[in-house]
């Protein structure tokens, strides 16, 4: 049983109506913005003459490192403590980084 031609009509129309009404939201193109900003930026750098994100000349470039770091303090202390040999941290003075 081929679809009738009316039906195939509806669906054509209704497809443009959805298309029409995600076009005129401005959320919409806000999102594609971002999504081709990030892209931009990962290809070819930060564009030099945007202005910083706040706090983004504050923040540590080392964020990222000191993240893993303490997953992998984290990772070791579980395994002590699987093993029984729990750290004592109260005779250990912190580490300066």
């Amino acid at each position: 049983m081929a679809p009738h031609w009316w039906i195939l009509r509806a669906v054509i129309a209704f497809e443009d109506r959805i298309v029409d009404f995600i076009l005129r939201r401005p959320g919409f193109h806000r999102a594609v913005g971002q999504i081709h900003r990030t892209i931009d930026e990962a290809q070819h750098g930060r564009n030099p003459h945007e202005p910083l994100a706040p706090g983004e000349a504050t923040a540590d470039p080392e964020a990222p490192a000191r993240a893993l770091s303490f997953f992998r303090h984290f990772r070791d202390e579980i395994k002590n403590q699987i093993r029984g040999k729990p750290t004592d941290i109260s005779n250990q003075t912190p580490k300066k980084k």
